[in-house]
């Protein structure tokens, strides 16, 4: 049953996925799919909800706030003492409703750092047991010791615990095992850009790799192999003094779910996928720059489509014998190393968090892209 029931007027379905997906996200179970259950009714259902949430957000909008259903739902909110209201539109709440303030999301398109956003969800963590997570995570600047020409990735703290790696779709995400993190750990909050990767390849003298006359700047590199993308991190390891290196795969798919247990980082609504990610249907072909779709709960950009991601892991064909501590894996299989995220060619499928692949670390595509990880002390 849901921690959360999201009261709304069905004309604002289109605008209730996303806040669904975001609440979601953030480890929260959400009602709001009114589909009626074999052997019960639409009332039925709905009671039942109602009866065992935790919490009741109502969105007031044009439409809701002439509906009785909407009303009548949000007056056992309010009676229960675990009404959360927001809104979606520049409307008064109806009598009754007026006193109790509401989350103004009239401007909310899916960034997790509106201000409307967060005041919900502190609001709703009030009211729900805390998510078994540690805070979310801060970002770090470059060091105060970086040389002035090197560009560093953005970090993004990634904090310790555990979760429930790989999935049902594929044998080769199978076993699903617990994996924990004893400590935290960084992640680079996009991937690596051409504008970072560009100063590395003028500083060593190799070769530009191509970008498909796409463009370099804030766009992922791309072209790369597996050993360019070791070499960089390597480099800046030598060149700032700060331990940069490929992520394990473990870590990929922690940070990717950022205490999500759905299919994808958002939940299980796969029509999200156009709102939070580049892929086939809406990339036009080609990548896009770094943090135009909005972050996961844990600040990190484009953690699912755009560009493939090298990782340090060998590709193992299934999770049978994995460490469970979230180290790289790296015995065995040829060195054909795991690539994860999907691309801005590829289908939806490829999205979900728990989907894996492999690639010949030598080979460069324009579909190919990495970022960076780092130890914390």
């Amino acid at each position: 049953m849901a921690d959360i029931f999201l009261s709304y007027q069905k004309n604002d379905l289109a605008r209730i996925k996303p806040l669904a997906a975001a609440l979601s996200a953030r480890g929260w179970s959400v009602f709001y799919d009114r589909t009626t259950p074999p052997g019960k009714t639409w009332r039925q259902k709905i009671e039942t909800e109602l009866s065992i949430c935790s919490c009741m957000v109502v969105a007031w909008s044009k439409s809701s706030i002439d509906s009785h259903w909407v009303l009548e739902e949000a007056d056992e909110g309010r009676e229960r003492g675990i009404l959360v209201p927001c809104l979606l539109d520049d409307v008064k709440p109806p009598l009754g409703f007026r006193s109790i303030q509401a989350a103004n999301l009239l401007d909310w398109h899916g960034d997790n750092e509106s201000a409307g956003l967060k005041l919900l969800c502190e609001v709703i963590q009030d009211l729900l047991p805390t998510v078994a997570l540690e805070p979310l995570p801060s970002v770090l600047p470059g060091t105060a010791h970086s040389p002035d020409w090197v560009i560093e990735p953005e970090m993004i703290i990634i904090p310790a615990g555990s979760f429930q790696m790989g999935g049902e779709q594929s044998n080769f995400e199978k076993p699903i095992h617990t994996v924990t993190f004893a400590k935290p750990f960084k992640l680079g909050k996009y991937p690596v850009t051409f504008a970072e990767y560009d100063v590395f390849v003028e500083q060593t003298g190799r070769v530009k790799p191509q970008d498909e006359g796409w463009g370099h700047g804030r766009r992922p590199a791309i072209n790369v192999s597996w050993q360019d993308a070791a070499d960089y991190a390597a480099w800046l390891r030598e060149t700032i003094g700060q331990p940069y290196r490929l992520p394990s795969e473990s870590e990929w798919e922690y940070a990717c779910r950022a205490g999500s247990r759905g299919e994808f980082f958002w939940g299980d609504d796969a029509g999200l996928a156009d709102h939070y990610a580049w892929f086939a249907e809406n990339a036009g072909g080609k990548t896009q720059e770094v943090g135009l779709k909005p972050a996961n709960p844990f600040g990190l950009h484009d953690m699912t489509g755009n560009v493939w991601e090298w990782l340090q892991d060998t590709w193992h064909k299934n999770y049978q014998g994995a460490p469970n501590d979230g180290p790289a894996w790296v015995a065995g299989d040829g060195g054909r190393r795991v690539i994860r995220s999907g691309s801005w060619g590829n289908s939806m499928a490829s999205l979900r968090s728990a989907h894996r692949l492999w690639n010949s670390p030598e080979y460069r595509f324009n579909f190919l892209g990495f970022r960076l990880a780092q130890d914390l002390p």
